[in-house]
């Protein structure tokens, strides 16, 4: 008995402890490497879903755009940053006054301008005056005694605007190539407002 006792202490039944503590550490190590690849897994899927995040929203939500040349001073400042809300007219049209991004009717890039008159309204300009329906054109964001021309050569223009055209100009009515050099544009060619 005594002996039994003595071999248990020593002998097989004596290593079972260790044998089992031996196997719960490799197990324990690939548990552990089965959890830190699973976390590696899950924080690549997060990265990724906020790569593909950050360019849905920043390609087709909001967009930032830097102004390039004075046309919009003293309302936007030249090489300056704003957004560009890319879905404000899927909710509703084009409104006067809107400062919109506009393709370049001429192919040259991109324009900022500002929403002067909306689809079959009728534009006159003279005398450094802009009238949009026979009534003078109220524009509180220019400067005052700020007078708008027409570009043609004749001091009076008149333009009347189809059933999908824009009437668009610079607020720095001296330095703005717009509406009044490249005409009306289509509702195709504006690609979202501006924020400021």
């Amino acid at each position: 008995m005594a002996r039994g006792l003595r071999r248990s202490k020593t002998g097989k039944l004596g290593e079972a402890p260790a044998r089992i503590k031996r196997w719960w550490n490799i197990y324990s190590l690939r548990l552990s490497w089965g959890v830190f690849f699973s976390e590696c897994g899950n924080i690549i899927c997060i990265l990724g879903l906020g790569a593909l995040s950050y360019i849905f929203v920043s390609h087709c939500i909001f967009q930032s755009v830097q102004v390039q040349g004075p046309s919009m001073y003293p309302t936007l400042i030249n090489g300056n940053f704003y957004w560009l809300d890319r879905l404000a007219y899927e909710v509703r049209k084009p409104q006067h006054g809107d400062i919109v991004a506009i393709k370049d009717p001429s192919g040259h890039g991109f324009d900022v301008k500002r929403i002067i008159a909306v689809p079959r309204e009728s534009i006159y300009i003279t005398k450094g005056k802009v009238y949009v329906n026979g009534r003078l054109l109220k524009e509180p964001y220019l400067p005052s005694k700020l007078k708008t021309f027409a570009y043609a050569d004749r001091p009076d223009e008149l333009f009347c605007l189809s059933p999908n055209q824009f009437f668009v100009m610079g607020d720095n009515r001296g330095n703005s190539c717009d509406s009044r050099s490249f005409g009306p544009i289509g509702r195709d060619l504006i690609l979202g407002k501006v924020l400021r």
